[in-house]
């Protein structure tokens, strides 16, 4: 004698759109799963006038500050990178005037003045954030970029007084004029908070090593130096190429650009 049995199944974060009976008797469920969406939520804080135009596009060949013959092997190096950068005629963006610092959440950055600059994070957690920050059009800025921007400061400086020579000089060579170094005029021997030492309209040139992308191959790079670093040790242009296995993010943070 056969009997019939009657069996409920219920399915756990999803539902059964379908039910087909085999042949052997068994019974063949289709399920639509529900999978929660992971969200990470970021929040960011910007003011309209913290990001300034840096325009790329207008440095050439035959600008006046070009034709400066080098004195040192780090201004040779630098003006070869400079020329390539150039020649790869880059579009303007735009970079923070100042470095970031944490929200108040730690989740996200802020561009303030008077916060503790945000170093700690890896170029991976720069990344991320530096994508989520204006999704439109943030990111991580490259070497390239960076090689660029400071040739605009370099032509800046010559525009306030500076001769060509200084100016290299204070960029590629010793930048105690420049940024926040151990051996820079009231040196802290710690981090200055951020908006400090404007130089041409931009802040915390140095105090913290700047985090950049890799354009032309992987990994990423670190520019400039920091406030235990001495000036004629790690000037501006000065940059070290890193692969991910890199560790030591505490005296770093990443530097931003928003694309045009």
């Amino acid at each position: 004698m056969k009997t019939k049995t009657e069996i409920e199944i219920k399915v756990s974060g999803g539902r059964i759109t379908n039910a087909e009976v085999l042949s052997d008797g068994r019974c063949k469920l289709v399920v639509e799963a529900t999978v929660p969406e992971m969200v990470t939520e970021v929040s960011t804080e910007v003011k309209d006038d913290t990001f300034v135009l840096v325009e790329a596009s207008k440095l050439t060949l035959n600008d006046e500050f070009m034709q400066y013959q080098p004195k040192t092997n780090a201004e040779e190096k630098f003006k070869e990178q400079l020329e390539r950068a150039i020649q790869r005629e880059l579009k303007d963006f735009y970079c923070p005037k100042y470095d970031p610092s944490f929200n108040e959440d730690g989740n996200g950055i802020s561009y303030e003045v008077g916060k503790k600059p945000a170093v700690g994070k890896s170029y991976n957690w720069w990344n991320r954030v530096a994508k989520e920050f204006k999704p439109d059009n943030s990111r991580l800025g490259t070497k390239t970029e960076y090689v660029a921007f400071l040739g605009v400061l370099i032509k800046k400086l010559v525009s306030i007084g500076w001769t060509v020579a200084e100016a290299w000089n204070a960029v590629c060579s010793d930048s105690k004029k420049l940024g926040h170094y151990w051996n820079s005029e009231n040196a802290k021997h710690n981090f200055e908070p951020t908006g400090c030492r404007e130089i041409c309209g931009f802040y915390d040139l140095a105090n913290t090593c700047k985090i950049l992308s890799d354009d032309e191959a992987d990994g990423f790079w670190l520019a400039g130096g920091i406030c235990s670093d001495f000036s004629g040790d790690s000037p501006l242009a000065d940059l070290a190429h890193f692969f991910y296995q890199y560790n030591d993010y505490n005296n770093s943070v990443g530097w931003l650009v928003l694309d045009m």
